[in-house]
């Protein structure tokens, strides 16, 4: 009888610890998804990004560093439709900014993203890349962005999903580098 209670407890403890792991688990994937769990994506601002260098739609190779101008890269896919402000804000952004290069990276096949450039009236560059560029840049959720300086610095990142994001994050890289020069005095 002692024997048949241990066994019932022990099944019953195991059971109980099964459940909390589970519970556990379930909380852990929740956060990440998470926008505190997303604000772990990507790299921190001061990491150099990792190097690429793939053609665009019209076969321009796009490099990253770019070495003598600032890029904002711009992961996302065809649900730019949904944010037809955000587009106007790019197309704005890369008319303004002479300074500043904006490509879009894709995981999108060539056939979407030249529906997609072609379908929004993007003027900026599509790049269509492997998902593995996502992983390799640790971007799980579009759209998604890192501004670099000329040296692949990575100044900023983080989701960006409206024209006012994207010339604020513009200027908080604009700030830090004013930051970082050590000032002359004359």
């Amino acid at each position: 009888m002692d024997l048949a209670v241990g066994i019932l407890f022990l099944g019953i403890a195991l059971a109980l610890i099964a459940l909390t792991l589970l519970a556990i688990l379930r909380t852990a994937f929740a956060r990440l998804n998470s926008s505190v769990g997303i604000l772990r994506d990507g790299f921190p601002p001061g990491k150099t990004a990792p190097p690429f260098s793939l053609p665009d739609l019209e076969g321009h190779l796009r490099v990253a560093p770019a070495g003598d101008h600032w890029q904002l890269l711009y992961f996302a896919n065809l649900s730019l439709v949904a944010f037809p402000e955000l587009v106007a804000g790019i197309n704005r952004l890369a008319q303004t900014v002479r300074e500043l290069e904006v490509v879009i990276l894709s995981h999108e096949d060539r056939q979407h993203c030249e529906a997609l450039s072609q379908g929004l009236h993007l003027q900026v560059p599509v790049v269509p890349v492997e998902p593995q560029l996502y992983e390799r840049f640790r971007v799980r959720v579009v759209p998604f962005a890192f501004l670099l300086d000329p040296d692949g610095i990575i100044c900023w990142v983080g989701v960006i999903n409206s024209a006012e994001q994207l010339f604020h994050v513009w200027r908080i890289g604009q700030a830090a580098v004013q930051q970082s020069r050590p000032s002359v005095k004359v």
